[in-house]
């Protein structure tokens, strides 16, 4: 009998176990989180000493949201902006990190103990890399646009800058964004008539530097680069190419047009026409009617004679008639 009360007893106990264990499982299921999170930095790399921004977006249900904890790890949390509805089942805020030297920020929003999301973002050394272009040209050179572009160590192009010039500022400054220190190439984007050397097409060369490109190292908040452009000593033979800013990438065989994308060729002169006479300059011919002959002119003149006689001899005879008039009626 001891024995039966035993066996009852542990299987009545197996059996609660089961029947515990499961309505658990049945109520985290039902505790799921009914929406997800995700984090990111709007910038990947920051200066150190300066903000970084994590965007955090919540999709799903976003009704009734719980209060979020926020949690960096190797930088400082500086202020939380609240999550907010921005469309049908979406909510966002920001939240932003600072950090006073080199490293990475890490942010990790949590609900409870449960991890939502995490995100981080690179704190570094930055400056800006500065072109500096001089048109040596004189003062009665035409304005120009002129393209440059910034690339890394690994080729990839970073920062694209434009600078403009003419006769009266033959000199212009232009700077990127902030970049991390490291050493980059700085190149002219070559046109049509812009080359590194002149030639055939080309109106303009760059002096300086030679190759029309060069690398620098960013190590300080600017680095500056020099590029010098001067004319051609003559003008060249293909005039194909006659816009503002050449296409970057043209399509081979084919002119680039009036607006500087590929496609027909430009027009490079409006003109009338004219008779040619070798003893004074004529006006131009206007609309479809032939030059009026002398002969044409001499029967006009005729015409136009004929007409004020006559219309001088009726003006004549009906004041004669009206004087007669006057006179009977006396």
């Amino acid at each position: 009998m001891t024995r039966f009360l035993r066996i009852a007893t542990a299987s009545l106990l197996s059996v609660t176990l089961l029947v515990v264990g499961a309505a658990s499982d049945g109520a985290s299921a039902q505790a799921a989180v009914p929406y997800s999170v995700t984090v990111a930095p709007v910038s990947e790399t920051v200066a150190v000493g300066e903000t970084a921004i994590f965007r955090v977006k919540v999709q799903g249900q976003t009704a009734n949201l719980p209060s979020f904890n926020f949690d960096v790890e190797g930088g400082t949390l500086e202020a939380v902006a609240s999550i907010d509805p921005t469309a049908a089942n979406v909510a966002e805020g920001a939240v932003f990190v600072t950090r006073s030297n080199e490293g990475t920020a890490r942010l990790t929003v949590r609900l409870s103990s449960e991890v939502l999301a995490t995100g981080q973002a690179r704190f570094a050394n930055m400056g800006t890399v500065s072109v500096n272009v001089s048109l040596n040209a004189g003062p009665d050179a035409a304005a120009r646009t002129w393209r440059y572009e910034v690339l890394s160590s690994s080729g990839a192009v970073v920062a694209s800058l434009v600078a403009n010039t003419s006769g009266d500022a033959p000199e212009m400054m232009v700077s990127s964004n902030p970049l991390p220190y490291g050493f980059y190439t700085v190149r002219q984007v070559l046109g049509g008539d812009t080359a590194a050397a002149c030639t055939a097409s080309s109106f303009y060369r760059v002096a300086a530097p030679v190759s029309g490109a060069t690398t620098i190292e960013l190590a300080a908040s600017r680095a500056v680069v020099n590029f010098t452009i001067a004319p051609c000593p003559s003008l060249p033979t293909d005039l194909r190419v006659l816009i503002p800013v050449d296409p970057i990438a043209p399509v081979p065989g084919v002119v680039a047009d009036a607006v500087g994308a590929p496609g027909d060729a430009p027009i490079s002169e409006v003109r009338g026409a004219r008779d040619a006479n070798p003893n004074f300059p004529l006006p131009p011919s206007v609309g479809d009617s032939p030059q009026m002959s002398e002969e044409h002119t001499r029967t006009l003149t005729g015409l136009l004679m004929t007409t004020a006689f006559v219309t001088a001899a009726v003006a004549g005879a009906a004041w004669t008639v009206t004087r007669l008039t006057s006179r009977k009626k006396r």
